[in-house]
Protein backbone atom coordinates (compact mmCIF):
# COMPACT_ATOMS: atom_id res chain seq x y z
CA UNK A 1 0.00 0.00 0.00
CA UNK A 2 1.48 3.36 -0.97
CA UNK A 3 0.90 6.50 1.07
CA UNK A 4 1.83 10.13 1.16
CA UNK A 5 3.72 10.53 4.42
CA UNK A 6 3.26 13.98 5.92
CA UNK A 7 6.56 14.79 7.67
CA UNK A 8 10.20 13.56 7.74
CA UNK A 9 9.77 11.64 11.01
CA UNK A 10 6.85 9.66 9.67
CA UNK A 11 8.76 9.02 6.47
CA UNK A 12 11.52 7.46 8.59
CA UNK A 13 8.92 5.28 10.32
CA UNK A 14 7.46 4.06 7.03
CA UNK A 15 8.90 0.48 7.42
CA UNK A 16 7.41 0.20 10.92
CA UNK A 17 4.05 1.28 9.56
CA UNK A 18 4.17 -1.47 6.96
CA UNK A 19 5.07 -3.98 9.67
CA UNK A 20 2.16 -2.81 11.85
CA UNK A 21 -0.27 -3.20 8.94
CA UNK A 22 1.08 -6.69 8.26
CA UNK A 23 0.81 -7.88 11.87
CA UNK A 24 -2.71 -6.48 12.17
CA UNK A 25 -3.76 -8.22 8.94
CA UNK A 26 -2.37 -11.56 10.17
CA UNK A 27 -4.20 -11.22 13.48
CA UNK A 28 -7.54 -10.50 11.77
CA UNK A 29 -6.93 -13.41 9.38
CA UNK A 30 -6.47 -15.71 12.39
CA UNK A 31 -9.80 -14.59 13.87
CA UNK A 32 -11.58 -14.83 10.51
CA UNK A 33 -10.40 -18.43 10.06
CA UNK A 34 -11.17 -19.46 13.64
CA UNK A 35 -7.52 -19.90 14.58
CA UNK A 36 -8.07 -17.46 17.45
CA UNK A 37 -11.19 -17.83 19.59
CA UNK A 38 -13.98 -15.27 19.77
CA UNK A 39 -16.58 -15.40 22.55
CA UNK A 40 -20.31 -14.67 22.36
CA UNK A 41 -22.34 -12.93 25.05
CA UNK A 42 -25.95 -13.74 25.82
CA UNK A 43 -27.06 -10.39 24.37
CA UNK A 44 -26.98 -8.39 21.15
CA UNK A 45 -23.53 -6.82 20.70
CA UNK A 46 -22.97 -3.79 18.48
CA UNK A 47 -19.45 -2.40 18.15
CA UNK A 48 -18.70 1.25 17.45
CA UNK A 49 -15.09 1.76 16.41
CA UNK A 50 -12.81 3.29 13.82
CA UNK A 51 -9.76 2.69 11.67
CA UNK A 52 -7.76 5.76 12.72
CA UNK A 53 -6.63 7.01 16.12
CA UNK A 54 -7.86 10.38 17.32
CA UNK A 55 -11.25 12.00 17.47
CA UNK A 56 -13.55 10.41 14.90
CA UNK A 57 -16.73 10.96 16.88
CA UNK A 58 -17.29 7.59 18.53
CA UNK A 59 -18.63 8.94 21.83
CA UNK A 60 -21.56 10.91 20.33
CA UNK A 61 -22.35 7.81 18.26
CA UNK A 62 -22.33 5.63 21.39
CA UNK A 63 -24.67 8.06 23.17
CA UNK A 64 -27.04 8.19 20.19
CA UNK A 65 -27.16 4.40 19.89
CA UNK A 66 -27.82 3.88 23.61
CA UNK A 67 -30.67 6.39 23.57
CA UNK A 68 -32.10 4.79 20.42
CA UNK A 69 -31.91 1.31 21.96
CA UNK A 70 -33.66 2.44 25.13
CA UNK A 71 -36.41 4.12 23.10
CA UNK A 72 -37.04 0.74 21.43
CA UNK A 73 -37.48 -1.10 24.71
CA UNK A 74 -33.98 -2.52 25.01
CA UNK A 75 -31.76 -2.26 28.09
CA UNK A 76 -28.47 -0.96 26.72
CA UNK A 77 -25.09 -1.01 28.39
CA UNK A 78 -21.67 0.24 27.33
CA UNK A 79 -18.62 -2.00 27.39
CA UNK A 80 -15.21 -0.32 27.10
CA UNK A 81 -11.56 -0.92 27.81
CA UNK A 82 -11.37 2.19 30.03
CA UNK A 83 -8.34 3.83 28.40
CA UNK A 84 -7.05 6.81 30.40
CA UNK A 85 -9.07 5.97 33.50
CA UNK A 86 -7.69 7.56 36.67
CA UNK A 87 -6.43 5.25 39.40
CA UNK A 88 -9.35 4.06 41.49
CA UNK A 89 -11.98 5.50 39.16
CA UNK A 90 -14.80 3.33 37.84
CA UNK A 91 -15.00 5.20 34.51
CA UNK A 92 -12.72 7.18 32.23
CA UNK A 93 -13.70 10.62 30.93
CA UNK A 94 -15.82 9.29 28.04
CA UNK A 95 -17.65 6.95 30.40
CA UNK A 96 -18.17 9.70 32.98
CA UNK A 97 -19.55 11.98 30.28
CA UNK A 98 -22.02 9.31 29.17
CA UNK A 99 -23.07 8.71 32.79
CA UNK A 100 -23.74 12.40 33.41
CA UNK A 101 -25.85 12.61 30.27
CA UNK A 102 -27.65 9.27 30.80
CA UNK A 103 -27.81 8.41 34.53
CA UNK A 104 -29.75 5.23 33.73
CA UNK A 105 -26.94 3.78 31.60
CA UNK A 106 -25.10 0.67 32.80
CA UNK A 107 -21.37 0.51 32.06
CA UNK A 108 -18.39 -1.77 32.57
CA UNK A 109 -14.79 -0.82 31.81
CA UNK A 110 -12.07 -3.47 31.82
CA UNK A 111 -9.29 -4.51 29.42
CA UNK A 112 -10.83 -8.01 29.61
CA UNK A 113 -13.99 -7.13 27.73
CA UNK A 114 -15.17 -10.73 27.59
CA UNK A 115 -15.36 -10.92 31.38
CA UNK A 116 -16.71 -7.38 31.68
CA UNK A 117 -19.35 -8.12 29.05
CA UNK A 118 -20.51 -11.07 31.11
CA UNK A 119 -20.92 -8.74 34.09
CA UNK A 120 -23.04 -6.36 32.00
CA UNK A 121 -25.32 -9.17 30.88
CA UNK A 122 -25.54 -10.35 34.48
CA UNK A 123 -26.80 -6.87 35.42
CA UNK A 124 -29.69 -7.23 32.99
CA UNK A 125 -28.27 -5.63 29.84
CA UNK A 126 -29.65 -7.11 26.61
CA UNK A 127 -28.02 -4.70 24.12
CA UNK A 128 -24.27 -4.25 24.56
CA UNK A 129 -22.60 -1.28 22.87
CA UNK A 130 -18.91 -2.16 22.52
CA UNK A 131 -17.14 1.19 22.58
CA UNK A 132 -13.97 1.39 20.48
CA UNK A 133 -14.32 -2.28 19.64
CA UNK A 134 -13.63 -2.66 15.92
CA UNK A 135 -10.15 -4.14 16.49
CA UNK A 136 -11.22 -6.10 19.60
CA UNK A 137 -11.93 -9.49 18.04
CA UNK A 138 -12.17 -11.64 21.20
CA UNK A 139 -15.83 -10.68 21.53
CA UNK A 140 -18.29 -11.66 18.80
CA UNK A 141 -20.61 -8.91 17.66
CA UNK A 142 -23.84 -8.75 15.69
CA UNK A 143 -22.90 -5.49 13.94
CA UNK A 144 -19.72 -3.45 13.44
CA UNK A 145 -20.26 0.29 12.98
CA UNK A 146 -17.14 2.13 11.84
CA UNK A 147 -16.82 5.90 12.31
CA UNK A 148 -14.69 7.70 9.71
CA UNK A 149 -13.96 11.41 9.70
CA UNK A 150 -15.38 12.56 6.37
CA UNK A 151 -12.67 15.16 5.82
CA UNK A 152 -9.71 12.81 6.34
CA UNK A 153 -11.01 9.27 6.80
CA UNK A 154 -7.64 7.48 6.60
CA UNK A 155 -5.14 10.11 7.72
CA UNK A 156 -2.06 9.80 5.54
CA UNK A 157 -3.03 6.25 4.60
CA UNK A 158 -0.39 4.52 6.72
CA UNK A 159 -0.54 2.46 9.89
CA UNK A 160 0.99 3.45 13.20
CA UNK A 161 3.57 4.77 13.93
CA UNK A 162 4.07 6.19 10.42
CA UNK A 163 0.42 7.22 10.17
CA UNK A 164 -2.88 7.26 12.02
CA UNK A 165 -4.37 3.91 11.03
CA UNK A 166 -4.75 1.08 13.53
CA UNK A 167 -4.99 -1.35 10.62
CA UNK A 168 -5.05 -1.20 6.84
CA UNK A 169 -8.03 0.21 4.94
CA UNK A 170 -8.97 -3.34 3.93
CA UNK A 171 -10.34 -3.68 7.46
CA UNK A 172 -13.45 -1.94 6.17
CA UNK A 173 -14.45 -5.29 4.65
CA UNK A 174 -15.45 -6.38 8.17
CA UNK A 175 -17.70 -3.35 8.69
CA UNK A 176 -21.46 -3.74 8.64
CA UNK A 177 -22.19 -0.01 8.62
CA UNK A 178 -20.21 3.25 8.33
CA UNK A 179 -20.87 6.65 9.88
CA UNK A 180 -19.08 9.43 7.98
CA UNK A 181 -18.73 11.93 10.80
CA UNK A 182 -18.39 15.71 10.42
CA UNK A 183 -19.83 15.38 6.91
CA UNK A 184 -21.22 18.91 7.11
CA UNK A 185 -17.72 20.18 6.28
CA UNK A 186 -17.85 18.70 2.75
CA UNK A 187 -19.52 19.91 -0.41
CA UNK A 188 -22.13 17.47 -1.83
CA UNK A 189 -19.79 16.32 -4.62
CA UNK A 190 -16.97 15.65 -2.14
CA UNK A 191 -19.29 13.74 0.14
CA UNK A 192 -20.53 11.59 -2.75
CA UNK A 193 -16.91 10.82 -3.68
CA UNK A 194 -16.12 9.78 -0.08
CA UNK A 195 -19.14 7.49 0.05
CA UNK A 196 -18.19 5.83 -3.23
CA UNK A 197 -14.60 5.36 -2.05
CA UNK A 198 -15.63 3.81 1.27
CA UNK A 199 -18.09 1.47 -0.44
CA UNK A 200 -15.36 0.43 -2.87
CA UNK A 201 -12.97 -0.38 -0.02
CA UNK A 202 -15.69 -2.30 1.83
CA UNK A 203 -16.18 -4.46 -1.25
CA UNK A 204 -19.97 -4.41 -1.04
CA UNK A 205 -22.92 -2.06 -0.72
CA UNK A 206 -22.90 -1.58 3.06
CA UNK A 207 -25.07 1.18 4.59
CA UNK A 208 -23.16 4.47 4.82
CA UNK A 209 -24.64 7.43 6.73
CA UNK A 210 -23.43 11.02 6.63
CA UNK A 211 -23.52 12.55 10.10
CA UNK A 212 -22.72 15.84 11.80
CA UNK A 213 -21.72 16.76 15.34
CA UNK A 214 -24.36 19.32 16.16
CA UNK A 215 -24.42 21.50 19.31
CA UNK A 216 -27.69 21.00 21.20
CA UNK A 217 -27.58 23.12 24.37
CA UNK A 218 -25.47 24.45 27.23
CA UNK A 219 -25.24 23.28 30.83
CA UNK A 220 -24.40 25.83 33.51
CA UNK A 221 -22.00 24.69 36.21
CA UNK A 222 -22.28 24.40 39.12
CA UNK A 223 -26.10 24.90 39.02
CA UNK A 224 -26.65 22.19 36.33
CA UNK A 225 -29.31 24.38 34.71
CA UNK A 226 -29.62 24.15 30.93
CA UNK A 227 -29.47 27.15 28.61
CA UNK A 228 -30.16 27.53 24.89
CA UNK A 229 -27.34 27.86 22.39
CA UNK A 230 -28.49 31.43 21.77
CA UNK A 231 -27.02 32.30 25.18
CA UNK A 232 -23.58 32.41 23.51
CA UNK A 233 -24.54 34.89 20.80
CA UNK A 234 -22.64 38.16 21.16
CA UNK A 235 -20.80 37.08 24.32
CA UNK A 236 -17.08 37.17 25.00
CA UNK A 237 -15.89 33.67 25.90
CA UNK A 238 -12.72 31.97 27.13
CA UNK A 239 -12.39 28.36 25.95
CA UNK A 240 -10.90 25.62 28.11
CA UNK A 241 -10.30 22.21 26.55
CA UNK A 242 -8.21 19.05 26.57
CA UNK A 243 -9.48 17.21 23.49
CA UNK A 244 -8.09 15.86 20.24
CA UNK A 245 -9.64 18.60 18.07
CA UNK A 246 -9.68 21.93 19.93
CA UNK A 247 -9.90 23.90 16.67
CA UNK A 248 -13.22 22.23 15.90
CA UNK A 249 -14.53 23.22 19.34
CA UNK A 250 -13.49 26.82 18.76
CA UNK A 251 -15.06 26.89 15.31
CA UNK A 252 -18.38 25.62 16.70
CA UNK A 253 -18.44 28.26 19.44
CA UNK A 254 -17.66 31.02 16.96
CA UNK A 255 -20.40 29.79 14.63
CA UNK A 256 -22.83 30.20 17.54
CA UNK A 257 -22.00 33.91 17.58
CA UNK A 258 -19.53 34.10 20.46
CA UNK A 259 -16.30 36.13 20.43
CA UNK A 260 -13.37 33.98 21.56
CA UNK A 261 -10.98 36.14 23.56
CA UNK A 262 -8.92 33.29 25.08
CA UNK A 263 -8.32 29.70 23.99
CA UNK A 264 -6.72 27.61 26.75
CA UNK A 265 -5.72 24.25 25.30
CA UNK A 266 -4.33 21.15 27.02
CA UNK A 267 -3.37 17.70 25.77
CA UNK A 268 -6.11 15.21 24.93
CA UNK A 269 -7.55 13.50 28.07
CA UNK A 270 -5.90 16.11 30.32
CA UNK A 271 -7.09 15.94 33.94
CA UNK A 272 -7.68 19.43 35.22
CA UNK A 273 -6.45 20.43 38.65
CA UNK A 274 -8.27 22.85 40.93
CA UNK A 275 -5.45 25.33 40.36
CA UNK A 276 -5.85 25.13 36.57
CA UNK A 277 -9.59 25.65 36.81
CA UNK A 278 -9.13 28.63 39.12
CA UNK A 279 -6.53 30.13 36.76
CA UNK A 280 -8.84 29.66 33.76
CA UNK A 281 -11.71 31.30 35.65
CA UNK A 282 -9.48 34.28 36.52
CA UNK A 283 -8.36 34.60 32.89
CA UNK A 284 -11.99 34.65 31.77
CA UNK A 285 -12.96 37.18 34.42
CA UNK A 286 -10.02 39.46 33.58
CA UNK A 287 -11.10 39.40 29.91
CA UNK A 288 -14.72 40.12 30.76
CA UNK A 289 -15.66 36.71 29.37
CA UNK A 290 -17.54 33.58 30.35
CA UNK A 291 -15.63 30.30 30.64
CA UNK A 292 -16.80 27.64 28.15
CA UNK A 293 -15.69 24.00 27.96
CA UNK A 294 -16.72 20.76 26.26
CA UNK A 295 -18.88 18.02 27.73
CA UNK A 296 -15.98 15.57 27.61
CA UNK A 297 -13.69 18.00 29.45
CA UNK A 298 -16.40 18.72 32.00
CA UNK A 299 -16.40 15.02 32.90
CA UNK A 300 -12.80 15.49 34.09
CA UNK A 301 -13.73 18.46 36.28
CA UNK A 302 -15.57 18.55 39.61
CA UNK A 303 -19.29 19.29 39.26
CA UNK A 304 -18.69 22.20 41.60
CA UNK A 305 -15.86 24.69 41.09
CA UNK A 306 -15.75 27.85 38.99
CA UNK A 307 -18.77 28.96 37.00
CA UNK A 308 -18.65 27.77 33.40
CA UNK A 309 -20.81 26.82 30.46
CA UNK A 310 -20.59 23.28 29.05
CA UNK A 311 -21.33 22.88 25.34
CA UNK A 312 -23.14 19.62 24.62
CA UNK A 313 -22.84 17.95 21.21
CA UNK A 314 -25.04 15.26 19.69
CA UNK A 315 -24.90 13.11 16.58
CA UNK A 316 -27.22 14.23 13.77
CA UNK A 317 -27.90 12.40 10.51
CA UNK A 318 -27.90 14.50 7.36
CA UNK A 319 -30.05 12.24 5.21
CA UNK A 320 -31.96 9.59 7.13
CA UNK A 321 -31.07 7.34 10.09
CA UNK A 322 -30.38 3.60 10.26
CA UNK A 323 -33.51 1.53 10.72
CA UNK A 324 -34.13 -0.48 13.90
CA UNK A 325 -33.56 -3.68 11.93
CA UNK A 326 -30.19 -2.43 10.66
CA UNK A 327 -29.20 -1.64 14.27
CA UNK A 328 -30.33 -5.11 15.45
CA UNK A 329 -32.92 -3.57 17.76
Amino acid sequence: MTAAVDNPLRQALFPLGLAWCGVAALRHFAFDRGLLAAHRLGATVVSIGNLAVGGTGKTPAVAWLCERARAHGRRPGVLARGYGRAAGAALNDEGAMLQRRMPWLLQEQDPDRVAAGGKLVGRGVDYVVLDDGFQHRRLRRDLDIVCLDAARPFGNGMCLPAGDLREGRAGLRRAGMVFLTRSESLAPAELAERIARVRDLAGRAIPIFATAHAPVDLVERPSDATAPLAALAGRRVALLSGIARPASFRRTVEELGAEVVADLRHADHHRFTDAELAAAARAAQDAGAVLVTTEKDDARMPSVGPARLVLRIALRFLDGEPSPAELRL
